[in-house]
């Protein structure tokens, strides 16, 4: 068997970090000292009150309390219990316990692989210079990676990868270097892999493994006398168990309306909206963010219609108006208005409130643009885990060109999304959810296509010649073959007049030919539907901002599109009904 070496493209860069190094408290040391705060406690009875904690975990907590002087140890008969000082009492009650961390600058180099995104330490991937690349012989299959042209680098992904123990990466300096190319190599002798780092994120091991299974698939052309099969990757499945009530749905306009309001006044200190477009319509919403603003709430804006060539876009006009609302208000410097568009079509408000935690709210509703009569849909999200996500992933949106980092509030994103990923969430009932990229929309209408046993709908703000082989002619085929519903809502016909747009004629005559096959085609105009939605069954639901019926997601920017895909108990069949009434 010869030898396989996997090459493939690496960024490497270095950037000052802003570190605050010393432990942090943890959530379960915290627990134990308002126990002790109530009463003392052996770690025996501790362990008992907190469901079987391991007494080892017990003991490690209460030394670290000791040496902080929150705990002491006390004598009762011929056990020994523990207690909290006066100091402990006082600091139990502390939202977070205090904790004794050193601010630092450090400069710090890591290496990013470009097709994953997945970041090291410098010296974790094995590199070398495009002219030390070896070449396929009869010893050895060289098998090199294209580099791809990627959007931006994950800012999560490299402080992860190069924050040292107790330590928190909190912000970054704004550089404007570039980050240099070079090459990354791992090597198969008899099936071994050597050079992916022992902590490599499974992303990357899977698709170093997935080019080594290509290679050995092609070469099995070639005479070789013994080819031990490539093991295939085991997938772990992931947690995504979240926080989630039926009731998180938001539909219509009112709906939509109310939650955003809510959404701000209930704000505490960050309220983060992306609207896919900005129209004169904030003004509406503007009044709220003031009053927000007013009380020392820090509101940030981000938009996401594309930059015109030469032209100013109508976005751009509506910020400018937003703007000059907000200069002479007096709470200017509350507002962070991003200086240039994310080039997203997604949908996402994301603030936090004092007594329910962060919450973020996902789908089809353009916050900054919508005049709230349309028929929206979106999820509210209150699990942190989910919400840290999406803030990430706004710092990724808002960050611009790879490697130029000139804005320090997209930084302090990464920085806020990890904070909040981290905090415990709240107790209540649960659903299986997934976040939508804009790649998962084509894979999941062949889902519910393969998986629906008896019906299947979906609801898109447009529909036109684009969405027919993503969605249309998947579902049909469904219909044809297993018999199940298959119903189609839009709200109007994509394309200009004479330019693609479909005539009357046009959509009766595809109707007919659809109906024919088992598939229900219907315009909705009443009221007028903007909601983006794929549900199949009773339990499964997409809910996202791709019009699935106008739009091929092939050729998309990852992040243009996003959207939650949810699994809960009747909840595609709650949706239904509630559409239903919601029509006229």
């Amino acid at each position: 068997m010869r030898a396989v070496h996997i090459i493939f493209p690496v960024l490497r860069g270095a950037r000052k970090f802003k570190i605050e190094k010393g432990r942090r408290w943890s959530v379960i040391e915290h627990l134990i000292l308002q126990a002790l705060a109530t009463r003392p406690r052996s770690a025996r009875e501790l362990s008992e009150d907190s469901g079987g904690l391991p007494r080892r975990v017990i003991i490690e907590a209460i030394t670290r309390l000791m040496r902080a002087g929150w705990v002491e140890l006390l004598s009762s008969g011929s056990t020994v219990v523990f207690d909290a000082t006066n100091i402990g009492k006082a600091r139990s009650v502390d939202q977070e316990l205090p904790s004794a961390i050193t601010p630092t600058n450090k400069w710090r180099s890591f290496q990013i692989d470009a097709h994953t995104g997945a970041a090291f330490r410098v010296g974790d991937l094995t590199t070398l210079h495009y002219n030390a690349v070896p070449q396929t012989t009869d010893e050895q299959i060289v098998h090199f990676l294209d580099r791809p042209a990627i959007e931006s680098e994950d800012l999560g992904e490299i402080f992860n990868a190069i924050e040292g123990q107790d330590e928190l990466i909190v912000g970054v300096h704004p550089s404007a270097t570039r980050l240099s190319r070079t090459n990354g190599i791992v090597t198969y002798r008899h099936g071994v892999p050597e050079g992916i780092p022992s902590k490599a994120p499974k992303a990357f091991v899977d698709f170093i493994e997935n080019e080594y299974a290509k290679v050995r698939e092609l070469e099995k052309t070639l005479p070789e006398p013994s080819r031990p099969a490539v093991a295939a990757a085991t997938r772990e499945s992931s947690d995504n168990s979240y926080l989630f009530d039926n009731t998180d749905l938001i539909l219509d306009g009112k709906g939509h309306e109310e939650a955003l309001s809510k959404l701000i006044k209930s704000a505490d200190t960050r309220i983060l909206i992306h609207s896919g477009f900005v129209t004169t319509n904030v003004d509406a919403v503007l009044p709220k963010l003031l009053a927000a603003a007013g009380r020392s709430v820090r509101i940030d804006l981000f938009y996401g219609q594309d930059e015109a060539e030469g032209a100013r876009t109508s976005s751009e006009l509506a910020i400018e108006h937003l703007k000059k609302k907000i200069a002479g208000t007096g709470v200017r410097e509350m507002f962070h208005i991003h200086p240039f568009s994310t080039e997203s079509h997604s949908k996402i408000a994301i603030a936090d409130d004092r007594q329910a935690g962060w919450t973020a709210i996902v789908g089809s509703c353009n916050w900054l643009a919508a005049d709230y009569k349309s028929f929206d849909a979106s999820v509210r999200l209150r699990d942190p885990r989910l919400v840290g996500q999406l803030l990430k992933i706004l710092g990724k949106m808002a960050k611009g060109r790879v490697g130029v980092w000139n804005d320090t509030n997209v930084a302090g994103l990464f920085v806020l999304g990890r904070s909040v990923e981290r905090l415990p969430a709240k107790g209540g009932r649960k659903a299986q959810i997934d976040l939508l990229f804009t790649g998962d929309h084509a894979p999941l209408v062949m889902e519910a296509a393969r998986m629906a046993r008896e019906r299947v709908f979906v609801l898109s703000h447009q529909f036109g010649i684009a969405g027919r082989p993503v969605t249309i002619f998947p579902l049909m085929d469904s219909a044809k073959s297993s018999g199940i519903d298959v119903s189609v809502f839009y709200g109007k016909s994509s394309g200009k007049r004479g330019a693609g747009k479909m005539t009357a004629e046009e959509l009766l005559d595809l109707r007919q030919r659809y109906g024919e096959a088992g598939l229900v085609l219907r315009s909705v105009e009443r009221p007028r539907l903007h909601a983006k939605v794929l549900g199949w069954d009773r339990d499964e639901i997409a809910i996202t901002s791709f019009n699935w019926l106008s739009v091929d997601p092939n050729d998309q920017k990852p992040l243009r599109e996003i959207g939650v895909r949810i699994k809960s108990n009747r909840i595609a069949e709650q949706f239904l009904q509630d559409f239903d009434r919601a029509q006229w």
